[in-house]
Formats: C-alpha cells, structure tokens, sequence
C-alpha cells in the first residue's frame, strides 16, 4: 500500500497528544506511561489496567520483510516526503515529517487518507455483524496541532512526556492511524471490552495493525496502545496476525 505526498490539509480531526491518544496524565498514573481519555470520555470511564493482554482467535507465525531496509538519509524539507521502505510509510520518534505532509486524499469527517477510510468502513460493518460497535475517538491530526498537544503535556506532565509523540512523529499526521474504541469505555480497560478483543482479533484481516504492542515500547518508541491502529494494507497486515510483531521488525528496521 503506498499512498502519494503532498501538502498537509489543514483540518484537525482531534487535539490529542499522546502517539495515539490525547494530552492528559494516564488515568490512574502518575509517574508511569499511560493513556488517558480525552473531554469526550464519559466520567464513569473505568480506570484499571487490564488483567491480561486479549488473546486473538487465531495465530499467525510473523514473518518479517528480508530485503534490508534503505537508510533514512531526508534532511531538513526533505521530511515533507516520507520514509518508505516497501511502499509503506514509517513515522515515528525516528522517522519524522515535516508540517508539509499530510494525506492526499483526505475524506470522511476523520479526514483519513481514502484507502484507510474505506478499510475502516468494512472492518466496522463486519464487527456490527458480529454484535461490536467501533466508535472513531480520534483520526487525522496536523502537525500545528500536534505539536501545541505536546507543547501542553511539556509543561502539564513532563513526568509522562517521553510517551508523548513530538509534532512530526506521529502517524496521525499521515492520514492512516486512528483510535478506536466503543464509545464507553477508554485508555487500557479498553483493550478487554468486546470492540477491543475484536479489533485485536481481526483487525489485519482488513489492513490495520496494532501498532504499539504491549511490551514493545524500546522498539516503536512509544508505550502499549490497544486503541492505536495503523492501516498498512491487507497483504502486509495479515502477517501481524497474533499483534507480538512491531512495524519496525517486520520492515527490518528494528
């Protein structure tokens, strides 16, 4: 899946802060990484972290990428063009854009990239189906607003910022990330409500990985995320099939 660069849109779908969430301390931490529920959270919002990772229906062995990766060599307005390594675009603490990129094709009220809007849509409709409602808490976010999310958390919460994403590393900008849950229950209880043990389950079926695993965070950079999914395309995703796999493995980089 490779989506074409050009100039960001200047819409922000959410002014949240953190790689995949918004700019408040986690709920219930307040030294230790966390994610937190944004103003629309309801206040009943369970704060207890889950018992246990979900387990998906079906595993698949990961296999990652062989050829070895090009080396990001962009500098300065060179990052208004992404890092790629086999046409899928990597943003991250590591890899960053400038506030020149943004999705091409923007659509929907999230302003997701079109082929990741499109994936959303039958990956909701099919956990309909199945008696889950997938709620959007947050999609495209520019680098203006970004960067003033951070700069809050910077002052707010500087005990918690290293698990904030800087304005430029953060895959909101690209259009292809987005937060999901059921529109009750968020930060990490929402990993064991039935939207995010079905997300968990099938959500690479439709092109989108979880791209911040649990346990993972010395390698993505940021920590466990169960809301945080990123559209790669279906070929690609169905190889993250059990969610222990980073972007960064798969792709070489890690």
């Amino acid at each position: 899946m490779r989506v074409p660069r050009t100039l960001a849109c200047a819409v922000t779908a959410a002014a949240l802060g953190l790689a995949g969430c918004s700019a408040e301390p986690p709920q219930g931490v307040t030294s230790a990484p966390g994610p937190v529920a944004s103003t629309s959270t309801p206040s009943a919002t369970p704060t207890v972290t889950p018992s246990a990772t979900p387990t998906p229906s079906a595993t698949t062995t990961p296999t990652p990428t062989v050829d070895t990766p090009p080396k990001d060599t962009r500098k300065g307005a060179q990052r208004a063009t992404p890092y790629e390594v086999n046409g899928i675009i990597v943003v991250s603490k590591k890899h960053r854009i400038t506030a020149a990129y943004g999705p091409e094709h923007p659509t929907g009220p999230y302003h997701l990239e079109a082929v990741a809007a499109k994936a959303l849509a039958r990956m909701t409709a099919a956990a309909k189906a199945d008696g889950v409602r997938i709620r959007v808490h947050s999609g495209y976010r520019d680098w203006a607003s970004q960067n003033a999310s951070y700069q809050r958390a910077l002052k707010n919460y500087p005990q918690n910022i290293s698990f904030y994403a800087p304005a430029g590393a953060s895959e909101h900008q690209t259009g292809l990330a987005v937060d999901l849950w059921d529109g009750v229950t968020w930060s990490l209880p929402m990993a064991n409500t039935a939207t995010g043990k079905w997300l968990f389950a099938h959500a690479h079926e439709y092109g989108f990985i979880l791209r911040y695993p649990n346990g993972k965070a010395k390698i993505t950079g940021y920590h466990y995320e169960p809301w945080h999914y990123r559209y790669i395309g279906r070929a690609d995703a169905v190889k993250f099939g059990n969610n222990k796999l980073t972007l960064e493995e798969y792709l070489g980089l890690a």
